[in-house]
């Protein structure tokens, strides 16, 4: 018999949890969680972290814009779109426009959220929005956070499939962002 989310909510009995560490991108917190049924008890652990923002910045040429910048998870340089945090209170497509900004100097228009998903549902709550933004162009001078080292490439939207078929371009986050594009583009 097929159960609906809310019953299958109700199964567990989540307590409070208590703040493990604290970060300059996020909280790691701890809880217990204890199954209604079995009565199995476990501590969990949740990365609390603010919602993101990818941008897919489309140039009047039909290009895409992409960064390369090193990443401390695979210890390389890796192949993106623009993104970040959404600060508290912040909108996501002005989020995604802040970081675009800061992150290559370029602006567009007719900004808009063409995505959303859970990054890991496991370990996480929060939501990463790709925002796309149409006639990007270079307006000033690139302001990126400390410790953020940013190239920005500009790449013909038809390349975009064989950068990732070639494993260029291999960031999940930004692999789905693509993927909003695609759909978006054929609604």
């Amino acid at each position: 018999m097929a159960r609906t989310s809310k019953e299958i909510a109700t199964r567990w009995r989540i307590e409070p949890d208590h703040q493990v560490l604290e970060t300059p991108i996020g909280t790691i917190r701890k809880g217990p969680l204890q199954s209604r049924t079995s009565l199995k008890r476990k501590d969990f652990y949740f990365f609390d972290f603010p919602d993101w923002v990818n941008i897919i910045a489309r140039t009047p040429d039909n290009e895409i814009l992409l960064i390369s910048q090193f990443r401390y998870g695979t210890k390389r340089m890796e192949l993106e779109i623009p993104g970040g945090m959404v600060d508290p209170g912040e909108d996501p497509v002005a989020a995604g426009c802040r970081e675009l900004l800061e992150e290559t100097g370029f602006m567009g228009k007719d900004a808009k959220i063409i995505g959303k998903v859970c990054p890991n549902p496991a370990i996480q709550g929060n939501y990463c929005y790709t925002i796309l933004v149409e006639n990007a162009v270079w307006t000033a001078e690139p302001h990126p956070d400390d410790m953020e080292e940013i190239d920005w490439l500009r790449v013909p939207e038809q390349d975009i499939d064989r950068y990732i078929k070639d494993g260029k371009i291999e960031h999940g986050l930004v692999l789905n962002a693509f993927s909003h594009l695609y759909r978006y583009k054929n609604e």
